[in-house]
């Protein structure tokens, strides 16, 4: 049985680190976030992180640092920097990891979990996703945007004792998480909507419900994301992972029918000439497609055109 005063880092405290943070440090859990934005850490310290929107607007009392190497092993550490970063921001921190810490990452795309185990070890590392949203609105400030569920499982797949703890620890502590026996497909499954609304919301410069429930011409949107999930399906099957039609599109549907009025993280990736995550999303479809011969004509349209979009960055 898990102890019930873990200790949890939050690596990443951008949106979705602070609002996962957050909601654990809220309900009693002691919780660290880290992060290189000095500004936004001193902010969280001095004032508190201000969560605004569902659930309320409030004040969370949590821990922030910008230093890794002044903490101590945790028992929990969940990534949440973009995935760009996942490389480095481990490696900097490696002091939190002890012998029994299990990291898992609830970054957008697939492959983070091999860069994990590389440096952290296989069996500490475990599986990843969720259906929050969150943007951040200055330092200190966010605005959650919807309660909806997470989850995490052993990476190779199967039931554990310690996934089962941590996801009662997680959902008792305000974030609600399910205990997932295969957490690839449910990986996969994410990454069906994130090729469509991630690339789509970024090239349009558009929130959810601009581009699907608002827009006059909401057919035509609809129907290119889900051909574009539709083509990753096929991708998937070839991987191993089989997803009928109804539950590849479940997450899309999910997200388009709880009118979100957010943009996808990689479309302010995009407004603010940052590097996006899109090799993890379409570049990954394209890229195991062509593992096994698929093409994948939609995934490459969308890559191709992210990636000219950050060649205009100065």
């Amino acid at each position: 049985m898990m102890k019930k005063d873990i200790k949890v880092a939050v690596l990443g405290a951008g949106a979705m680190g602070c609002l996962f943070g957050g909601l654990l440090s809220e309900k009693g859990l002691d919780v660290v976030l880290i992060d290189v934005w000095k500004e936004h850490v001193d902010e969280i310290n001095s004032k508190g992180l201000k969560v605004m929107g569902h659930g309320g607007d409030r004040i969370i009392q949590v821990k922030a640092t910008v230093d890794p190497k002044s903490l101590k092993p945790v028992d929990a550490i969940i990534i949440m920097c973009k995935a760009t970063a996942l490389e480095q921001a481990l490696n900097n921190s490696k002091n939190i990891i002890g012998d029994n810490t299990m990291l898992m990452s609830f970054q957008n795309g697939i492959g983070h979990e091999e860069i994990m185990q590389r440096i952290a070890g296989k069996d500490k590392v475990l599986g990843g996703s969720t259906t929050q949203a969150s943007s951040i609105q200055g330092p200190g400030i966010i605005q959650n945007h919807a309660s909806l569920p997470s989850w995490i499982g052993e990476y190779d797949g199967g039931h554990s004792q310690r996934v089962k703890d941590l996801a009662e620890t997680f959902t008792a502590h305000g974030l609600e998480t399910i205990a997932e026996k295969d957490i690839k497909r449910r990986k996969w499954m994410k990454l069906f909507a994130l090729t469509a609304i991630g690339p789509l919301s970024a090239i349009f410069d558009l929130h959810h419900t601009d581009l699907y429930i608002s827009n006059k011409n909401q057919k035509i949107s609809r129907n290119l994301g889900k051909n574009i999930i539709l083509e990753t399906r096929e991708v998937a099957r070839a991987d191993g992972v089989e997803v009928s039609e109804n539950d590849c599109l479940e997450m899309f549907n999910r997200i388009v029918d709880s009118r979100q009025t957010n943009k996808s993280s990689m479309a302010f990736d995009v407004l603010k000439s940052r590097i996006t995550e899109i090799d993890f999303i379409s570049g990954a479809v394209s890229k195991i497609g062509k593992k096994y011969g698929i093409k994948t004509p939609l995934n490459d349209l969308m890559y191709n055109i992210i990636k000219i979009k950050e060649g205009t960055y100065s």
